[in-house]
């Protein structure tokens, strides 16, 4: 394991990275970020197994990106609209593969300290049962979204993803008072949006989201008024239950005024990516609109937003990465 951690490429570098931040990762999104050829899925498939086969990585059926317990149709068993198209099964087995640390991916994390001492031995502990932990299908969901626009942005100068945090670095800015799904900055022609993103779970009612949207305004009050927090529906029906149950409450004083919000479903997550699928909450009935068309006054620069996370072409700001920070 040592030995093949002094062999590491920086391509393996970038994977072991992003696969440290966000758990768990598919083939076509580490193919889109770290390799020089994003279409030839399968020529990375190749060196993911060689990380495999050296306890770097995990591998382990693809489980799908909608949630459990809803219908989705064929949803699941497409490629990712957004992200690079497969080579013909003639290279693997035409399967679809996830990808989270090995043991030696999660020891490597915490010598690095892109972990710190917690997680890494969380996650060598879950490298035994990959498909047992929660929130599977909601990490790859919004991997397939964040890797959509980052591939979106690709030779486009006036676009890009200049920022992506991971559940834990986005729970530690807070000191584990609110749990963002992920935190990104997206840059579109002259303006750039900071956003949040929670999920939705058909466990909770709508009045949960309705709650975790006040706590993170009461906790990111220095930035609530240029930040825009995303809400990922299970489904169309639920989406437009919120919007109605907001305006309500809103109307009848119960909540604060309506926030930054915008929403969105599973659905339209996975089809249509990088398009108009934002609704706005507003007081009228608002059309979808892109991701840029939500943005707000925002600085170039936040201090505390300084590193992007584990980006393409990008090293941390700070060594510790994920290390817990204090709250005050």
């Amino acid at each position: 394991m040592l030995a093949a951690i002094e062999r590491l490429t920086a391509t393996d570098l970038q994977v072991l990275r992003l696969v440290a931040e966000h758990e768990v990762m598919s083939t076509e999104q580490l193919a889109a970020l770290c390799f020089p050829n994003p279409a030839r899925v399968a020529d990375a498939a190749v060196r993911l197994d060689y990380l495999a086969t050296r306890a770097l990585l995990v591998k382990f059926g693809h489980p799908g990106t909608h949630p459990a317990g809803v219908p989705a149709d064929d949803l699941n068993h497409r490629a990712p609209t957004g992200l690079p198209t497969p080579v013909p099964a003639q290279w693997g087995d035409g399967r679809r593969w996830a990808w989270s640390l090995g043991q030696g991916g999660a020891y490597w994390a915490g010598v690095e300290r892109i972990l710190n001492t917690d997680r890494w031995v969380d996650a060598w502990s879950r490298s035994f049962v990959p498909l047992g932990r929660p929130h599977l299908r909601r990490r790859l969901a919004l991997g397939d979204f964040f890797t959509a626009l980052h591939h979106h942005a690709v030779g486009r100068e006036y676009a890009g993803l200049d920022q992506w945090w991971g559940p834990a670095r986005c729970a530690d800015t807070c000191g584990g008072k609110t749990r963002p799904d992920a935190h990104g900055r997206w840059r579109y022609g002259t303006v750039t949006v900071p956003f949040w993103v929670y999920s939705d779970s058909v466990r909770q009612p709508t009045r949960t989201l309705i709650t975790t949207v006040d706590r993170h305004l009461n906790t990111h009050p220095a930035t609530a008024d240029r930040d825009v927090i995303l809400l990922v529906m299970v489904n169309d029906n639920r989406e437009r239950a919120l919007h109605r149950r907001w305006l309500q409450l809103a109307a009848d004083g119960a909540v604060l005024p309506l926030p930054p919000v915008a929403t969105t479903s599973y659905r339209k997550l996975r089809s249509w990516p990088a398009e108009g699928i934002w609704r706005p909450l507003t007081a009228r009935g608002a059309l979808s609109v892109p991701l840029h068309r939500l943005a707000r006054d925002t600085p170039l620069r936040d201090s505390r937003f300084g590193d992007p996370g584990a980006l393409p072409g990008r090293s941390s700001a700070t060594p510790t990465g994920l290390a817990v920070t204090d709250p005050k």
